[in-house]
């Protein structure tokens, strides 16, 4: 772990985005199943394609939900984007133009009930 890794050899985008993650039309719905750096990178240019993400956190150990919800964060800071609570361990991060027309807050509300 950390920026500087020695002698870790980088994984390919492809080999850690897994069969977990499942794109309907623009939203990306993932339950994390870890904190690789290459990883929470993928889904941060997901998130600044465009796609909202809306992650489940329930498979993660504390520290590992903190670093995700730490970079995530300060993408979203960074973008001018949102970040809802839409379960408990259910977060969406998005930039705020996917709110613009509010099929988004209807489609949050549908969701949590």
């Amino acid at each position: 772990m950390g920026l500087f890794s020695v002698g870790k050899k980088k994984k390919k985008l492809e080999e850690i985005i897994d069969d977990n993650m499942i794109m309907s039309d623009q939203i990306v719905f993932e339950k994390l199943q870890s904190d690789d750096d290459v990883y929470l990178t993928g889904l941060a240019d997901q998130m600044l394609n465009g796609h909202p993400l809306i992650l489940s956190f329930d498979s993660l150990d504390i520290d590992q939900a903190n670093k995700v919800v730490a970079f995530l964060s300060g993408v979203c800071y960074a973008v001018k984007g949102e970040i809802v609570i839409v379960k408990e361990k259910v977060f969406m991060f998005a930039t705020s133009d996917v709110y613009d027309d509010g099929s988004m807050e209807d489609f949050l509300k549908d969701i949590v009930e």
